[in-house]
This record gives structure tokens, C-alpha cells and sequence, in this order.
């Protein structure tokens, strides 16, 4: 017999053993798991069908957004906003020199508005926008997330810019006196008008105006949540010789106000988000902290001082006490949130400025800047010139001097 046919024959026949239960070449199946294999087989389809339904619908809705122009924005905003993540390393930075200017931080950047020119620089030192101004009197930056916001404080213009070009100019129609803007692109500003002691003028984050708020007393702040979906607006009236200020919260698009809380004799200093909801108010006796619901959940008195700096990160305020006599000491408060004290200390330096970052309070006084940890209440020196100089904290790590025409990173171990 050929011995290549007999093998042929044998393995044919070791293959048809499966069905005497001898051998099997076929794989083994689980009904249970052949059911669940089933159903997310028609999960996945469900969901590609919901999300090629969702692009549709969005692409139809938005037909007026779908433009070369705004493409052209996203991706040339997307592509300035991943080149910032490099590592810091710059010891300083220059910019035009101005008779006037601001400074901000912006996406851990710095940006300098002056009369003339605005100029933002990444994290690590490179210059990404350089734009000219139509000299805006006494120009003033606010940054925040999506926008740095730039208006003329006590004139009516004012413009948008992004990590690349400014995005839009607009103009309100009486004298900005101030203005706050959103992580997520929303933005206000304080004026007046005709009829009303103050307006505020409140847009989303493609300048359509959104609301107008209408006082009959003096707004002294105004500031929006990260997520753009909460406004603060501090009130204060004069009835009868008697001061009192109401602190309200709104959600845009309603004209009812969500909360509303009012202290009697006092006066708005300034009012600020600490997390999406609460709200720290700044008064002429003290420090409130509101919960998004209006409650009250601490209301800290100024015994012993009055307010001098403060500054905030979004989620700690620090205040700087200053005494009543000058042969007392200054005292140095930061709080989270909720108005729980974090960190509480006299300072025999006299504070000119303060910044929060994190777990890092940075205080700029006469000789120099003290950099304090919070939670191990730990105290650094370092002696600098500080005249005429401007202290921001872009990240726990160092602080930047900025004066006239540069400014300096300082870095603490």
C-alpha cells in the first residue's frame, strides 16, 4: 500500500472523530457568553448610530459656526495651547515698555497689556501673541482659561485675544469699570447707563450678550464659575445714611436671581468664585462665604486690621490684615472654599502684595519676596528689588517680578 495515501487516510480519519467523542477540532462554545457577545455587538452598533445621529444634528444646529474661519481659529488656538505644556525654564522675559500697564496670568502664561501693545508668553518663556493697541487709556488684563480679556478702565473698548491673535473688539456703551471673564469663555463688564447706577453686561463665549443685569446701586464686583454657568454680582446701596451690600447669584439666560444674601452696614469691596459655586465676599467688616443656595457658611470679622492684599487661585483666598497701629504687626490669613481657615500668622514684614498657588502663599514686601508653605507653614526669603514690581504666582513653584519692561521668574526650593 502507498504510504502516503495510508497516512492521508489516517488523518482523515482522526478528524471525523469529533462527532464519536473521541476528538474534537472544533473550538468549544458557551451559550452565556455567545449572549453577552451578542448584546454589546448591538451596544456598539446603538452607539454609532447615536453618535453619527448627534454629529448630524449638531452640524445642522450650528450651521453658522461651521465656517474656514473657525477652523482656522481651533486648530491654530489647538496647536498654541499644546506648546505651552513644555517644561519652564525661562529665567526672564521682555516686552515694549508703556506708561501704562497690566499684568495677568494667562494658561499659566504671562500677559501684559500696555496702552500700545499686548504681549502673552507660553510657561516657558516664549512669546506667543504681540499685538498692537489703539492706546487704551489706563488698559487693564483679566486672564482666565479660554480668553484674556483686555478693556480700557474708564473708557468703553475693549478686546478678546487667544494664545495666538486677538479674536474680537467690541465697545460698551458707557465707561467699563471693570470686568471679570470665565475659564470657559463667558465674560462681564461693570458700566452704567442713563436710568440705572450700574449694568452689567454679561456674554458667552462668542460675545453675544447673554444678560443685562440693571442696579440701582453701585456694582463694586462681578465674577463668573469655571464652568460659565454662575454669576456673582456684589450690590452696594445707600438708604437713609445707612450702607448695606447684597451679594446675588444668576444663572445666564434667566433674570431671577438664584441666591441672594444682604449684610447691613457695610460696604462691597470684591467677591470671587472659590470652586464652581461658592463665593467669598469681600466687605468693609469682614469676609463672607455664600454657598451656591445663598446659606452663609462663615462670615469672619477684620478685628485688629483692615483688609490690605488679597489674592485667590480659583480655590483659597488670601488676605493680608493691615493693623491699625503701626507698631503692630501684619497678619496673613488664607481660607479655603468653604471658609475654613488654612493658614493664620502675624509677619513683621510689611506686605505691599500678595499670590496663592496651591500650597504656596508668595508675599512681596520692601526688601524682597517671602514665599510661605501652607501646610508645613514653612518660610523662605529670598531678597530681590521689588520696587515698582508686580507679583503674579503662575504655578507653586515660582513666582514672577514683573516690572516696566521685564519680568523675572523666581523659584523657590
Amino acid at each position: 500500500m502507498n504510504p502516503i495515501k495510508e497516512l492521508r487516510d489516517r488523518l482523515r480519519a482522526i478528524s471525523h472523530r469529533g462527532s464519536t467523542g473521541e476528538i474534537s477540532l472544533e473550538r468549544p462554545q458557551n451559550e452565556y457568553y455567545e449572549t453577552v457577545s451578542a448584546r454589546f455587538g448591538v451596544a456598539q452598533v446603538a452607539l454609532y448610530l447615536f453618535l453619527f445621529a448627534f454629529v448630524i444634528f449638531s452640524f445642522f444646529r450650528n450651521t453658522n459656526l461651521i465656517t474656514y474661519e473657525n477652523f482656522y481659529h481651533f486648530f491654530k488656538d489647538l496647536n498654541a495651547s499644546a506648546q505651552t505644556v513644555d517644561l519652564r525654564g525661562a529665567e526672564s522675559v521682555s516686552y515694549p515698555m508703556d506708561t501704562e500697564q497690566s499684568f495677568a496670568l494667562y494658561r499659566e502664561g504671562l500677559a501684559v497689556a500696555g496702552s500700545d501693545s499686548v504681549t502673552v508668553f507660553t510657561s516657558s518663556g516664549r512669546q506667543a501673541v504681540s499685538r498692537t493697541l489703539d492706546h487704551y487709556r489706563n488698559p487693564v488684563a483679566v486672564g482666565s482659561g479660554k480668553y484674556l480679556l483686555v478693556y480700557e478702565l474708564g473708557g468703553t473698548r475693549y478686546s478678546l485675544y487667544n494664545f495666538y491673535a486677538r479674536i474680537h473688539t467690541g465697545s460698551a456703551e458707557q465707561p467699563i469699570r471693570a470686568a471679570a471673564v470665565s475659564d470657559s469663555g463667558a465674560y462681564a463688564l461693570i458700566s452704567s447707563s442713563e436710568q440705572y447706577d450700574s449694568v452689567v453686561s454679561l456674554y458667552d463665549d462668542r460675545s453675544k450678550l447673554v444678560n443685562r443685569y440693571n442696579k440701582n446701586g453701585y456694582v463694586m464686583d462681578v465674577d463668573i464659575n469655571a464652568r460659565g454657568d454662575l454669576v456673582a454680582i456684589a450690590t452696594s446701596n445707600a438708604v437713609g445714611g445707612a450702607f448695606s451690600t447684597e451679594l446675588e447669584l444668576f444663572e445666564p439666560g434667566k433674570s431671577e436671581h438664584r441666591a441672594s444674601v444682604t449684610l447691613t452696614d457695610t460696604l462691597a469691596l470684591d467677591c470671587m468664585f472659590l470652586g464652581n459655586s461658592n463665593v467669598a465676599l469681600l466687605h468693609s467688616n469682614g469676609i463672607a462665604f455664600m454657598s451656591g443656595n445663598g446659606e452663609i457658611l462663615k462670615n469672619h470679622g477684620l478685628e485688629g486690621g483692615t483688609v490690605g492684599k488679597i489674592s485667590s487661585d480659583g480655590e483659597r483666598l488670601a488676605v493680608c490684615l493691615t493693623p491699625a497701629s503701626v507698631s503692630e504687626q501684619n497678619t496673613v490669613a488664607v481660607f479655603d472654599k468653604t471658609g475654613k481657615t488654612v493658614y493664620h500668622q502675624a509677619v513683621t514684614e510689611t506686605v505691599l502684595q500678595s499670590a496663592i498657588c496651591g500650597d504656596r502663599l508668595y508675599l512681596l514686601h520692601g526688601e524682597g519676596v517671602l514665599c510661605i508653605h501652607l501646610q508645613s507653614g514653612t518660610v523662605t526669603s529670598l531678597a530681590c528689588d521689588t520696587k515698582d514690581r508686580v507679583l503674579l504666582a503662575p504655578s507653586e513653584r515660582e513666582a514672577v517680578l514683573c516690572s516696566a519692561q521685564k519680568a523675572v521668574y523666581l523659584r523657590f526650593d
